[in-house]
């Protein structure tokens, strides 16, 4: 045998008993969505190095990846075993609790993890979360506060910002926003900034609505920018915007067809109201209060503008 060969066979055969070798090449096959490979590669790499810390959490990722919760909390669980300072094990073990809305569960990684690294971002960001999903909005603000203090991301300044409209601080939540919409040029932000001052009775809005159109066509967004057009009595843009809301939306929204209607009322076109209407009720027959309502309203119209009376 010669010896470049021996030399070249010495260096695979070496490679083979590197868990390294094989947690590399799982990093690849993960990157490249290739789940099932890089799931061979981590578990390769843990049957030679058993206490590989970032093997396991890189399988228990993997195992999330393909669906399999239960697996990817034991690998975490494993890792946190071998390294009890492993920081990222406790945040992504909390975040399948937090999926899961085991909230208790959630909270006890959470708080290992502080205590571990008072300012590790993660870990106040996923209790900021907790907090917001139960709805302890002054306790979820602290948490993102402190998050944002240690890693201003875009996301913290977010649910800070739906904290703060819960709590009906709205000029915080609009600042938050305004914080981020830009750089982040992203349409939910945008949508959102529109949708606070919106409802909590600022005139502005129109530019964030359509700027968010502008990045991305969603029939939730025209419905809101014909709600501010209609407030600002501009009524044939509000028509054009629910109009557009509508045939994005299909008939899976009726109650886009009673807003088309009450514009149509408002423009006094009774006939395009009632069709409107009837389109709705069509859909959502369960909506035959509405309906009635909604008819009873354009009978009024006319026996005030013909001079009946019942």
């Amino acid at each position: 045998m010669q010896p470049i060969i021996i030399i070249v066979l010495l260096f695979f055969s070496g490679c083979l008993e590197n868990p390294d070798y094989y947690y590399k090449r799982g990093n690849n096959f993960f990157i490249n969505g290739d789940y099932y490979k890089a799931l061979e590669m981590y578990t390769k790499a843990l049957l030679i190095k058993p206490d590989f810390a970032d093997a396991l959490v890189s399988r228990a990722m993997t195992y999330e990846k393909m669906g399999n919760k239960n697996k990817a909390i034991d690998d975490y669980s494993k890792a946190i075993s071998v390294n009890p300072k492993y920081l990222p094990a406790y945040n992504n073990i909390a975040s399948i609790y937090i999926e899961s809305s085991l909230y208790k569960e959630a909270l006890y990684y959470i708080n290992k993890a502080i205590e571990i690294n008072p300012d590790y971002y993660y870990a106040y960001y996923n209790r900021g979360l907790i907090n917001y999903y139960t709805k302890n909005f002054y306790q979820a603000i602290l948490d993102f506060t402190k998050a944002i203090s240690i890693s201003p991301k875009d996301i913290a300044f977010y649910y800070r910002s739906l904290c703060y409209e819960k709590i009906k601080d709205y000029s915080k939540a609009i600042k938050d926003l305004d914080e981020i919409k830009e750089k982040s040029n992203s349409d939910v932000i945008y949508y959102h900034s529109a949708r606070i001052k919106f409802e909590s009775g600022e005139s502005s809005g129109f530019e964030d609505i359509s700027k968010a159109i502008e990045l991305k066509e969603k029939h939730g967004y025209y419905y809101l920018r014909a709600r501010i057009n209609l407030k600002a009595n501009k009524l044939e843009e509000a028509l054009e915007d629910i109009n557009r809301a509508i045939k994005l939306a299909g008939v899976s929204n009726y109650k886009y067809f009673y807003y088309a209607g009450d514009i149509y009322f408002l423009k006094g076109d009774k006939e395009s109201a009632k069709k409107y209407y009837d389109m709705a009720l069509n859909i959502a027959p369960q909506s035959s209060d509405e309906y009635k309502l909604k008819i009873e309203k354009l009978k009024d119209r006319l026996n005030k503008k013909y001079g009946r009376r019942k």
